[in-house]
């Protein structure tokens, strides 16, 4: 089960006790319990958050995947009407050549030579030679038959691979309508049970002194700090991501025309620009499932953000992470490479966003 799917269980089942406020549990509680009660349930609001974050971002990810299922579906069908659109006027072309062959090889051949009074030894030679490539055509004209129906078997095996991942996606959009009900039902129940809990531990705070509150009850105040600003993110939109390197945005997410070659062309992420061997940091907390070379991207580097996102860094070198290993928003993970092509662009670092399979513009989440 995935992470978040699993917090999701967690938080469902926990409903029935924590979104209770507290007097229904025993009447009033001491300032450690209110902040126990209020802690687990800001912490359940979070899980809840970052469930809805991640199911959108499996959501994104199965549109888009879908929309290039449904063009694949399309090509598959123009092949195979091409496909066919040739063959059958191949086909009757070689029928047309086997049959005048079966004469051929049925004393046609004598036919072919002997039709001319006279003899003629060029003509006789003429005719063996168009006795020849006949064979030779038929030959040719199976080979591309045998052609033709590869490729439409191909073209047919990809329409209904298509077909077979389209009812996959389907039916996980069925899953996911199921698992957005669940989140909005703990959403619903948490939203007001942790606001009574804040108004309790509000109230608990204020006739409690500073000085007279105990370890526990300060560590618990942090933890409470902690997850809201963790929970006022998440309702924000998300994590903002910190910039991998300080240079401003050269090339932006979407369409755009190359200067080099002018032709039009679509980014999947943005450009920064950087200099040789400037420290690149992660953008944001995660683990790194990719290093590897990537023709056009010298070294990338690709960190799982959590909650369906995944983060490639590109035109690397130098890089200090292998795969597996946990990083920290800021760490230093490489350097900036030299690029091997002119893209007019100059020295850059690349970071693209995805939401499940989805690109996704990172630049409104870049921290300035």
């Amino acid at each position: 089960m995935r992470g978040w799917r699993r917090r999701l269980v967690i938080a469902a089942l926990g409903l029935g006790a924590l979104a209770l406020p507290v007097e229904a549990r025993g009447g009033p509680s001491p300032l450690g319990e209110l902040l126990r009660t209020e802690l687990g349930l800001a912490q359940q609001a979070v899980a809840l958050e970052e469930a809805l974050t991640a199911l959108e971002r499996e959501r994104e990810g199965a549109e888009y995947g879908a929309e290039l299922l449904h063009h694949a579906s399309r090509e598959s069908l123009r092949r195979l009407a091409a496909y066919r659109e040739g063959q059958e006027p191949r086909e009757r072309l070689t029928r047309q050549r086997a049959r005048a062959m079966v004469k051929a090889s049925r004393g046609g051949v004598a036919r072919l030579i002997f039709e001319d009074v006279g003899g003629d030894e060029r003509a006789s030679a003429e005719r063996l030679s168009r006795g020849r490539m006949l064979r030779w055509l038929v030959r040719h004209d199976l080979h591309e038959l045998a052609a033709y129906q590869r490729s439409e078997e191909r073209a047919r095996d990809e329409l209904l691979r298509a077909h077979r991942e389209l009812q996959a996606l389907s039916a996980l959009a069925t899953v996911h309508a199921v698992e957005g009900d669940l989140v909005a039902m703990g959403r619903k129940a948490t939203g007001p049970a942790l606001a009574r809990a804040h108004q309790q531990t509000r109230r608990a705070l204020s006739i409690t002194p500073a000085h007279l509150r105990s370890d526990d009850e300060r560590e618990r105040l942090q933890q409470l700090d902690e997850a809201g600003r963790e929970l006022r993110a998440l309702r924000r939109g998300g994590r903002s991501l910190h910039r991998p390197v300080r240079g401003p945005i050269t090339g932006r997410f979407g369409e755009y025309t190359d200067p080099v070659l002018k032709l039009p062309m679509a980014r999947n992420g943005i450009e920064l620009r950087a200099r040789r061997d400037e420290p690149v940091h992660a953008p944001a907390d995660g683990t790194v499932v990719m290093v590897a070379s990537l023709p056009g991207f010298e070294q990338v580097v690709v960190i799982d953000h959590g909650n369906g996102e995944l983060l490639m860094l590109g035109r690397l070198w130098k890089t200090t992470v292998a795969e597996g290993d946990t990083v920290s928003a800021g760490q230093e993970i490489a350097r900036v490479a030299p690029k091997t092509t002119d893209d007019g662009l100059g020295t850059t670092a690349y970071l693209e966003l995805r939401h499940g399979d989805k690109p996704v513009d990172p630049e409104p989440w870049l921290r300035y």
